[in-house]
């Protein structure tokens, strides 16, 4: 019999916890009952900047969930913005602790192989980890881009995604495009 998998979800970090004041963990409910549906395990990573405790979640885990939230500390990345753009930027509410612990966490998942899926948030720490740089301010550097913040489809579909056709992830799934 196979047992379900254990995926590691990552949480955002409150600069002030409602109920002592300190930091505390935050998560939308939506991720761990998503992989809860999809006959996962979910498993929240603990608070802290323990690299042997990030370690030893990531070696438990079958894979690992980067989850959106605020905003990258720019000091991650600000050597690759224009010097109008630096000053656009503010900090984020933690002082760059969630920054500072997914990225040893994405570091660990490299070292240990695990499989990753990063969204919103996620991937673009993902892509800073690796050396990229981020588009901070979309309706300045991007000319005629599209509004993906919509409220009034919070929860609906803003655009399709279609998926490059020799990607990897075209590959593994069905549906080349997405909506």
């Amino acid at each position: 019999m196979n047992r379900a998998p254990v995926i590691l979800i990552s949480p955002g970090i409150e600069a002030a916890g409602v109920e002592f004041g300190d930091q505390s963990i935050s998560l939308s409910e939506n991720y761990p009952r998503a992989v809860a549906a999809a006959g996962g395990i979910p498993l929240i990573l603990p608070g802290g900047r323990s690299r042997a405790l990030i370690a030893e979640c990531v070696r438990r885990s079958d894979g690992v969930l980067l989850t959106g939230g605020d905003d990258i500390d720019p000091a991650l990345y600000e050597d690759r913005l224009s010097r109008k753009l630096r000053r656009t930027v503010g900090t984020t509410p933690d002082g760059g602790e969630r920054d500072y612990r997914e990225l040893m966490l994405i570091d660990e998942v490299f070292r240990q192989r695990r499989p990753l899926l990063a969204l919103c948030r996620g991937h673009q720490l993902l892509n800073v980890a690796l050396g990229g740089g981020l588009i901070v301010d979309i309706p300045s550097q991007v000319p005629g881009a599209l509004n993906h913040r919509r409220m009034d489809r919070r929860n609906g579909v803003v655009h399709q995604v279609r998926l490059t056709p020799e990607s990897l992830l075209a590959k593994i799934t069905a549906s080349k495009n997405w909506a």
